[in-house]
């Protein structure tokens, strides 16, 4: 399943943003390495290495829930010296200035736009979405973005999927040649499916979970992608 996805066969394309564009796996290990630095209450404890497993598991399918998080972390280290409030402060503002895109994204799609390729970008969460597509670079680098939690659906909600196909200028007989490409098993790969696009599916080193429906293709990075 794993090989190069030629763009031509398709009409039209759609990108989640964080580990598919940007570089969200960097930048989560940089936060949490400033936070361990930090946090006397988890550094007499656990080593940098440690401590960047003890977050990661609590990260199912790279995404952060941090009330959920915040709460695990208390349970763990009592006697640390941060609230709910400057935890989720902490790592939404350190986020923005550690993230970057992928290396030669940038470059990709502006050679997109050169071809005249039909693609958005279309990402779960608020306007916390846009801030990291101006932050790295990556503003109007695209022909539409869909911001979840803007648009009032989120993925693997069909109406997301339906939005996207519209900002495409496509019909529903256009379905299959509309390909989403994305990290997520359980948002991006399931829902795009669902609605009828074909998928690729970002690996980062997983295996696709098994009681799923694999994905059209499995590929490494947008650099499996053939302009």
């Amino acid at each position: 399943m794993m090989k190069k996805i030629k763009i031509s066969n398709f009409k039209g394309l759609a990108f989640d943003l964080d580990d598919t564009l940007i570089d969200r796996e960097t930048a989560f290990n940089k936060i949490f390495k400033i936070f361990h630095k930090n946090q006397k209450a988890i550094n007499k404890k656990f080593t940098e290495k440690e401590t960047l497993k003890f977050f990661w598991d609590l990260c199912p399918n790279n995404s952060i829930d941090i009330s959920y998080c915040f709460e695990t972390l208390k349970k763990k280290f009592p006697k640390i010296n941060i609230s709910l409030e400057n935890f989720y402060k902490f790592y939404y503002e350190t986020f923005l200035k550690v993230i970057k895109p992928h290396k030669g994204v940038i470059e990709f799609l502006d050679k997109l736009i050169e071809k005249n390729v039909n693609f958005g970008i279309v990402t779960n969460g608020n306007d916390y979405q846009l801030k990291k597509i101006e932050t790295t670079g990556l503003k109007n680098k695209y022909n539409f973005v869909i911001a979840s939690e803007i648009f009032g659906h989120s993925k693997p909600k069909i109406e997301i999927f339906q939005e996207t196909l519209r900002l495409l200028k496509l019909n529903t007989v256009d379905i299959n040649k509309v390909l989403f490409i994305g990290d997520n098993p359980y948002t991006d790969i399931i829902g795009a499916q669902e609605y009828g696009f074909k998928t690729a599916w970002i690996r980062m080193r997983r295996n696709y979970p098994k009681k799923l429906d694999p994905p059209d293709y499995i590929i490494d990075s947008y650099r499996d992608l053939l302009i």
